[in-house]
């Protein structure tokens, strides 16, 4: 097992950085969901990650976001992951 000190990464990052499952069953870290409150992206009434990217473009269609933008491929990306190992 490698340990956090190994990886030079704190235990308070590590915990930021560890998804956790929010409502309605979608799975995001502190990091992420600090993001999305700080673009007021309301993931909590969202069923599906689906539902949160959509809010995610809809603000990246009137401004670039470059931290926006990063977090949109993440999510995309496990979010094709997750709905294919389905």
């Amino acid at each position: 097992m490698i340990s956090l000190e190994a990886l030079e990464v704190t235990e308070e990052e590590y915990e930021k950085r560890f998804l956790k499952p929010r409502k309605h069953g979608i799975w995001l870290s502190d990091e992420e969901v600090d993001v999305l409150n700080r673009y007021q992206i309301d993931y909590e009434n969202c069923y599906t990650m689906n539902e949160i990217l959509y809010q995610i473009d809809r603000i990246l269609e009137e401004e670039e976001i470059e931290e926006l933008d990063s977090l949109s491929i993440i999510l995309a990306e496990r979010n094709y992951y997750q709905t294919q190992n389905h």
